[in-house]
């Protein structure tokens, strides 16, 4: 009989034994699962990076501001052919003979009261006046 109880305790401690093995590798499996994925977020953070400071580099660049400037400010250089691609709602807004006709309006107007500023000034004035707009 007490070989019996002996022997039931001994199968006892080795499932016992066999959870613990099963529960370390588990939460090994989990640790290591973790930390894998850890790993794999930090490579697309410095994927993500090294794209952005491309992107800065880039954005800082003459070329850059110079195609910036002929995009929005109309800039560009004699018989320099530019293309700008943009979508259909700019296109007609900046294509819309209602803005043509204000902006070459405003562009008159500008011409306007910078002759109306210089008449009547002598060279020397007029010098000062285009160099320091004074």
């Amino acid at each position: 009989m007490k070989k019996q109880y002996i022997f039931i305790f001994m199968i006892a401690i080795l499932f016992y034994m066999l959870f613990l093995v099963f529960s370390y590798k588990y939460k090994e499996y989990k640790i290591n699962s973790y930390i894998e994925e850890i790993w794999k977020l930090n490579q697309e953070i410095k994927d993500n990076i090294a794209e952005t400071e491309d992107i800065i580099d880039y954005k800082s660049t003459k070329a850059y501001k110079n195609k910036l400037l002929k995009q929005e400010r109309w800039m560009k250089w004699r018989n320099e052919k530019v293309m700008y691609l943009t979508d259909e709602r700019k296109y007609k807004k900046f294509t819309n003979p209602d803005f043509v006709e204000n902006y070459q309006k405003t562009i008159v107007k500008q011409i306007e009261q910078e002759n109306d500023e210089i008449s009547g000034k002598s060279n020397f004035q007029k010098w000062i006046y285009f160099i320091f707009k004074k």
